[in-house]
């Protein structure tokens, strides 16, 4: 079954992230996801989790290291490493890994100008082929592709044809795309024919209208046509809602439900009163 996902790193900018948990929670949520681990209190995060029955969906596995440049591999297999020691105390299955790595503000910190596309082409597949060593067979990893038109000027991977390609050399079902319908719109593309051309290489999908990256409604998406396809296509994972809101973070949090809950995911949704059971046992398992 499709579950929704709010990434709270752009929700509540005055709210620690345990108190955002908590508005998601009040809101009728049930997952959530967030980019960096290393800057929050994990322990605090999954006391949080627990007592309101949250669950974390996803979270960067890497943020170090370069897939398009062979020489920074050891440093991103070594990040992902201390990020899978995390997951598994979170209980967290899915981790996201870029090409490139970024600084401030999403600023790609090297193109690698020097490298030609088809060096970098092979760098990545190199590089998704240690991935494959190391990981668990409970964890999937999913790539994203992001744009360079506004946010991510100079990223390598940018289009689901071409992470399509490399992701089908590398030849590991635990690794596929993050779709983000965000990013792929900033690009031009139609979210309906990469859901269309590219479903059964999605293993995570994430939403923001666009341009503007705000919730859905506020931009050029038609976000209801889009589920829809995605649940005839038979996608049955995690749609995460990850924007900066345009108006009051609850009041965006209500236009996703009330999206989620509309004509063609009202059996779906998952819907539930806020929890404040503390669950039992130790880390959550999904």
């Amino acid at each position: 079954m499709i579950k929704p996902v709010i990434c709270f790193e752009m929700l509540y900018p005055a709210l620690p992230p345990e108190e955002k948990i908590k508005k998601i929670a009040d809101a009728g949520f049930e997952y959530v996801e967030f980019w960096s681990w290393r800057d929050k209190d994990i322990k605090s995060i999954q006391s949080v989790c627990q007592e309101y029955g949250i669950r974390v969906a996803n979270f960067s596995g890497q943020r170090a290291g370069d897939l398009v440049n062979r020489h920074t591999h050891g440093i991103l297999i070594k990040d992902l490493k201390e990020s899978l020691k995390t997951a598994k105390i979170m209980g967290t299955h899915i981790l996201m890994i870029l090409t490139n790595e970024l600084g401030e503000g999403g600023q790609v910190l090297n193109s690698y100008p020097n490298l030609s596309e088809e060096e970098k082409k092979a760098a990545v597949i190199d590089g998704l082929k240690k991935v494959s060593e190391v990981i668990p067979d409970e964890v999937h990893i999913v790539l994203e592709p992001l744009n360079t038109v506004t946010d991510h000027r100079g990223y390598y991977l940018h289009n689901l044809s071409l992470a399509s390609e490399i992701l089908h050399t590398v030849g590991n079902s635990h690794i596929k795309i993050l779709c983000d319908f965000y990013h792929q719109g900033m690009m031009g593309d139609d979210p309906e024919e990469l859901i269309k051309n590219f479903i059964n290489d999605i293993g995570y999908i994430h939403i923001a209208d666009y341009p503007g990256r705000h919730e859905p409604g506020t931009g050029r998406g038609d976000w209801k046509r889009v589920l829809s396809q995605l649940k005839q296509s038979n996608y049955d994972g995690y749609i995460g809602f990850e924007y900066e809101p345009l108006r009051d973070s609850d009041e965006s949090l209500k236009a996703i439900k009330e999206l989620w809950e509309g004509e063609f995911y009202h059996k779906n949704s998952g819907d539930r009163q806020r929890k404040v059971t503390k669950l039992p046992g130790s880390p959550l398992q999904m």
